[in-house]
């Protein structure tokens, strides 16, 4: 008898806003909670050292949300942890969590391109594929986050 295999890769999941993100694991350098004094100036500058290294924020909130309110946001860090996802140069960006991310593994057969209209109605290109998953018996959508694509119209 043979069983067909799914071939499923791992991804770290987080929410921002009313979103599910994912970034592959191999794109994940680490997940570290994030102290108020990086946090702040993560928020001043955008920009942090953490040991050798030089980290840039990228706020996914104000992509994601169209009533961003920065103020709401910087007034509330308790709790918050940093995502730091490393592009296929080296580089290193930070994305500032309120909750610590879950690993998930997906199956390729739940992924699916997002077809270039709905980057139209405010969808960031950065965000080129979706999963949908069945979780509880309720669909769940997650986008799938390209690191290297996002931080590419960031240069």
């Amino acid at each position: 008898m043979m069983t067909k295999y799914l071939a499923k890769e791992k991804y770290i999941t987080f929410k921002v806003s009313t979103y599910i993100l994912a970034l592959p694991i191999d794109s994940v350098f680490k997940v570290v909670t994030c102290p108020d004094d990086l946090s702040q100036t993560l928020r001043a500058t955008k920009l942090a050292q953490m040991g050798q290294r030089t980290v840039m924020l990228f706020n996914l909130y104000s992509y994601l949300e169209c009533n961003h309110d920065r103020n709401q946001q910087e007034n509330d860090h308790s709790g918050r942890f940093l995502i730091i996802a490393q592009g296929r140069i080296g580089e290193l960006y930070g994305i500032q969590v309120d909750a610590p991310p879950n690993m998930l593994s997906i199956s390729e057969t739940s992924i699916q391109p997002i077809p270039q209209s709905f980057h139209h109605i405010g969808l960031p290109t950065w965000v080129s594929r979706i999963a949908i998953l069945n979780q509880k018996g309720e669909p769940i959508t997650i986008l799938m986050l390209d690191i290297n694509q996002a931080f590419a119209s960031k240069s």
